[in-house]
């Protein structure tokens, strides 16, 4: 998310600021202030983060590192915290460019149409692999899918995917810049 710190101060601050904005994150889902969240929340808070684990990373690498001795459907912000500072710190896992996206989409789109209908997106988000759930997919579907004929148009989507994601990241930005570190 920022660029790698060039001296141990900047380091310092750097760790102080992802902290703030891991707890901002984390109090997002965390409306009762309980200090622990489902396992289904994490990836959210990631991305919310700009990190961009794919959904096998965050099972097979992510919640094993952040879970407790005792597996439970849920993970502490104690055992959160440190190792979500180290994955920004290191940008580990940095979204997708707009190549690696359209090259995705067009795997889905070997007639090369410019668009994926629907009801095709719905069937693989909420029906192959790691599944979407019905609150996921519809949040998808409202940012996705053109309203006029129900299809997908990738190249559009791409585009507002990270312009959405830019300005996401510019917020962030400026908010460190405005920074004090304690």
């Amino acid at each position: 998310m920022l660029p790698p710190p060039r001296t141990k101060i900047e380091e310092k601050k750097q760790k102080e600021f992802y902290k703030q904005k891991i707890r901002d994150a984390w109090n997002i889902v965390d409306i009762h202030n309980t200090g622990v969240q489902s396992k289904k929340e994490i990836s959210y808070i990631m991305r919310y983060l700009n990190q961009f684990p794919s959904e096998a990373q965050v099972r097979s690498e992510i919640l094993k590192a952040i879970e407790e001795d005792e597996p439970s459907d849920n993970i502490k912000y104690e055992k959160f915290e440190p190792k979500m500072i180290e994955w920004l710190m290191k940008n580990q896992f940095k979204v997708a460019t707009h190549e690696e996206l359209l090259a995705a989409f067009k795997l889905l789109d070997p007639e090369n149409k410019g668009y994926i209908p629907e009801n095709v997106m719905k069937n693989l988000l909420m029906d192959c692999g790691i599944k979407f759930d019905e609150k996921i997919y519809e949040s998808f579907k409202s940012f996705a899918v053109n309203k006029t004929d129900d299809n997908v148009y990738y190249e559009d989507y791409i585009a507002r995917l990270i312009e959405e994601n830019d300005s996401h990241l510019y917020s962030q930005i400026k908010d460190y810049e405005n920074f004090q570190c304690p």
